[in-house]
């Protein structure tokens, strides 16, 4: 070698030195390096040299590994790691990212590991119920359970990053490298703020609602509802009231309708906890407190056999636990009542939460109150306020020049008030244990009566039978729910995890109807009457829940429910006749095992069996289920559910034109065998990150019908049994559902084409006829807007009018004793329909954050165009003709409300 030749490689030599320590020295970073790819069936060694050349980094890599790979990847401007992670993911291999700044491509270790931990929340430390985790890039994946916990088994994907979705909160990345242990992790979420100038609000997850994978299921996130309008407060049914499938135009109640259900065929279960009445307030506001609560979860049909007792659907509500990290106190005060909330954290193992909600109405009467009242009371009219036939006599003698007066009733202001409130405590024993005790008591006291003043009555057109008479119903009513639960988790192994709870939960309810009048009429059917109901719920329940995860493939759930229930009921009329009288228990006992079976990377199954032993009709139910999911595409899904579900307590209508609908509870027995429905659910779903699109049908075959009736007389006081009418039903119908789940403007609309028809031998002489809670179409629209500082939201709903029925005349029979019995003749069973029904609601939102407290204030309109809503129709038979009164809904009606919480 030359002395030239020396120097030019000395000068190579020093170059390529100086190159790659300049290249050691640049800090790379995978995660902020983007990169565009459209390839298919190019082989990965050319792939690989399309990331070099657009990131001007080395990828070292094996020939021999990659030679005989070919891939396919479309992506736009994604990091380098995804990037990556989305080219080997179907390969043996997997990268290394190394100081030196190069990237290595290797061999993806063989040994599987499992990944377990729990999912919380970042500010308060409490665990997150049924988040959705995913290895990203892969389609490996599954959801934690009641208290957080989640286990991915056998996970070979080293290094990989865990990708955690849960609805009100931040999409949470988490990552693992390959020498990460089997120790159990925690993943924090961020709470997603939707007002506030000091937060930023990202694009994901600031949905209020979010339809699950299984078939029929939505979940709800109570931490986003304040932004929705609501009637005095924000409120939880209601919100579901909004959800296709559920009827939500029923101003007087907060009841759930799901598919042609009635409320007493939903099991709802708080904190474990069976709660058999939900109303508040008349009806117009849930028993749940939104401040003590932090998930639900609706499943409409095809429920799996974990849940049973119930033919309808199944409401899932789980309590806050409370902050596990600092001292937090919150109020918020409405024009219907107070609320005030109180998280005390533990020696950073546990927390307890308290939660007091309280009305107003018995010391001040709002404007809002009062409009709520006029429409519970049938106060609400157009026109006339107290009379809307033509036909009446008040109509056609307005001035009462023929000795009638016109009708001016005084009302007495009700006495009334409600309260509820929620206690919880929460302590992690170990890091395998937790126990908890859920308490929940609510009451409401109501005292209502109504003079509807002088009217004239005759009997007939025999005007010398006239008389005057001066009509007073009183009305009293009080029911009260009261429950506990004492739940103690625990976590055996990282496959093998059991519940074991015990609840009780008592309902109860008193109520007296009295009918006055200062003369006595010749008619008897408007004679002073009385009636009085007192209905009493105890159930004591024991449960055992276990989750086995047998492998990747296979989940496995199974336990056993047993519990006692004793029903009491008095059902008297004038004070000495007992229309029914009861007093009933009944121990049931189930069992269920179901798995989740993963086929494949596209197919879930879930097939369950649940049986329960009913003591007093000593027989064994079987009730087999199963549900499926397709993926036909990443983004496309076919989904659907059977099953077969039976009810042993119900509450029964009583169908009573004069004295209005009231409804019991009772046990089935031999004589009232317990209600069966069978489920058939099929549906279709499109979902990508910014949008959903999902259509459902299903078919419910009902058996065991019940409804009780005084309408047909057959010896009642020496067989009540004979009061008791058993029919059949058929539930069917077709949901749609288009949901934008990102951006400034998110919200859904939905319809629901659905029809529910009973069968009883004793209606229409046996024709089938629509069930009362039968609503042909609805409609509805729900969407909010984000107006920097604030949020405004709108809804609006439209659904064809309710069936009822319809008195036709009156007459009296004179019997053997020379006693007058006075009848009402009734017409075919919901042979008319109400007027169709619709509204828009409005709200506007803003959250205010000082130094030491968030204000949120709210602004809500309940009916914007103060559209008039007939709730029901009253028949008033003091007078011949009769008086037919639309009852109407609440008019525009204005709310406001705050709610303030230490920072």
């Amino acid at each position: 070698m030359n002395n030239k030749s020396a120097v030019s490689l000395i000068i190579l030599l020093t170059c390529f030195l100086g190159y790659s320590q300049g290249f050691a020295a640049k800090k790379i970073d995978i995660d902020s390096l983007r990169v565009t790819l459209d390839v298919k069936d190019v082989p990965l060694r050319d792939v690989i040299q399309l990331l070099v050349v657009q990131t001007k980094l080395q990828i070292v890599y094996n020939d021999a590994l990659v030679k005989d790979i070919k891939v396919s990847c479309s992506c736009k401007n994604i990091t380098l790691r995804s990037a990556l992670e989305t080219i080997l993911k179907n390969t043996s291999l997997t990268f290394r990212a190394l100081k030196d700044g190069q990237v290595v491509i290797v061999k993806r270790s063989s040994k599987k590991r499992n990944i377990k931990g729990y999912i919380r929340d970042r500010k308060t430390g409490e665990s997150l119920p049924y988040a959705n985790i995913l290895v990203k890039n892969t389609n490996y994946g599954t959801a934690s359970n009641v208290n957080g916990y989640f286990v991915l088994l056998n996970v070979r994907y080293f290094p990989c990053t865990i990708k955690v979705h849960y609805i009100g909160y931040q999409t949470q990345e988490y990552k693992l490298s390959e020498k990460e242990n089997n120790e159990s992790i925690t993943i924090y979420m961020q709470p997603q703020i939707l007002q506030g100038e000091e937060i930023i609000v990202t694009a994901e997850n600031s949905q209020i609602m979010e339809v699950a994978v299984e078939p029929s299921q939505i979940r709800l996130s109570p931490r986003q509802l304040s932004a929705l309008p609501a009637i005095g407060e924000v409120d939880i049914f209601r919100t579901l009231q909004l959800l296709p499938g559920i009827s939500g135009v029923n101003d007087g109640s907060s009841g759930l309708h799901v598919r042609g259900g009635t409320p007493d065929q939903n099991l709802v279960l708080f904190d474990g906890i069976t709660i058999f009445h939900v109303d508040h307030f008349f009806g117009f506001i849930s028993t749940f407190n939104t401040e003590a609560v932090k998930d639900v979860r609706i499943f409409k049909g095809g429920y799996p056999a974990k849940f049973g007792g119930k033919t309808s659907s199944v409401i899932e509500l789980t309590g806050k636990s409370g902050s596990y990290n600092k001292f937090q106190l919150g109020g918020s005060l409405n024009l219907l009542s107070g609320n005030g909330v109180i998280q005390v954290p533990i020696l950073n193992r546990g927390a307890w939460l308290l939660s007091f909600r309280r009305s107003y109405t018995d010391v001040i009467k709002s404007d809002l109150y009062n409009n709520i009242f006029d429409s519970i009371a049938g106060q609400n009219t157009p026109g006339n306020p107290r009379n809307n036939n033509p036909n009446s006599p008040e109509s056609r003698d307005p001035q009462g020049q023929n000795g009638r007066s016109t009708v001016q009733p005084d009302v007495f202001t009700p006495d009334f008030y409600y309260y509820d409130l929620n206690s919880k405590l929460s302590y992690n024993l170990t890091n395998d244990d937790i126990i908890s005790l859920s308490i929940y008591n609510g009451l409401d006291n109501l005292d209502q009566t109504q003079d509807f003043g002088v009217r004239q009555a005759s009997n007939g057109n025999n005007a010398g039978n006239n008389s005057t008479v001066n009509p007073v119903i009183r009305e009293g009513t009080k029911w009260q729910n009261f429950g506990m639960s004492a739940k103690w988790s625990r976590v055996w192994s990282d496959r093998f995890y059991s519940n074991i709870l015990t609840a009780y939960s008592t309902y109860h309810s008193e109520s007296s109807s009295s009918r006055d009048t200062q003369a006595q009429s010749p008619n008897p059917a408007i004679n002073a009457f009385s009636s009085a109901e007192d209905n009493e719920v105890k159930d004591i329940t024991f449960r055992i829940d276990n989750e086995f995860q047998l492998n990747a493939s296979h989940k496995i759930e199974f336990g056993s429910w047993l519990s006692q229930t004793n029903v009491k009921l008095l059902f008297t009329s004038n004070d000495t006749t007992d229309i029914l009288r009861n007093n009933d228990e009944a121990i049931q006992t189930s069992f269920y095992l179901q798995d989740q079976w993963r086929i494949g990377k596209t197919l879930k199954v879930t097939v369950g069996l649940r049986t329960t032993h009913y003591g007093p009709t000593r027989t064994t139910y079987f009730e087999p289920r199963v549900s499926f999911k397709l993926s036909l595409s990443n983004r496309l899904a076919l989904k659907g559910a059977w099953g077969e579900y039976h009810q042993f307590i119900n509450r029964i209508t009583n169908e009573n034109v004069l004295e209005g609908n009231r409804d019991f509870w009772l046990l089935a027995s031999e004589r009232l065998k317990p209600s069966y429905a069978e489920h058939k659910i099929l549906g279709l779903s499109y979902e990508n990150r910014n949008v959903l699109f999902d259509i459902e049908a299903y078919y419910k075959d009902l058996e065991g019908v019940s409804e009780f009736s005084q309408r047909f007389r057959r010896d009642p006081e020496t067989n009540p049994d004979m009061l008791f009418f058993l029919g059949t039903g058929i539930s069917k119908g077709i949901e749609f559902l288009a949901q934008k789940k990102t951006g400034k403007i998110t919200g859904w609309a939905s319809y629901t084409l659905g029809k529910v028809d009973y069968q009883f031998d004793v209606f229409n002489q046996g024709e089938a006829f629509p069930a009362d809670q039968d609503r042909r179409h609805e409609i509805k629209l729900v969407g909010s807007v984000k107006l920097r500082n604030w949020t405004l939201a709108s809804t609006w709903v439209f659904a064809s009018g309710a069936p009822y029925t319809a008195p036709e005349s009156q007459y009296s029979i004179q019997l053997l004793d020379g006693t007058l019995r006075g009848f009402t003749h009734v017409g075919d069973k919901n042979k008319n329909r109400l007027p169709n029904y619709h509204r828009m609601d409005v709200s506007l939102s803003r959250r205010f954050i000082t130094s030491d407290l968030a204000w949120d204030l709210g602004l809500s309109v309940f009916n914007l165009y103060d559209h008039t809503n007939v709730w029901y129709r009253q028949f008033i038979l003091d007078t011949n003709p009769m008086i037919i009164r639309d009852v109407t809904t609440l008019g525009f009606t204005p709310t406001i409300s705050l709610k303030v919480n230490l920072r």
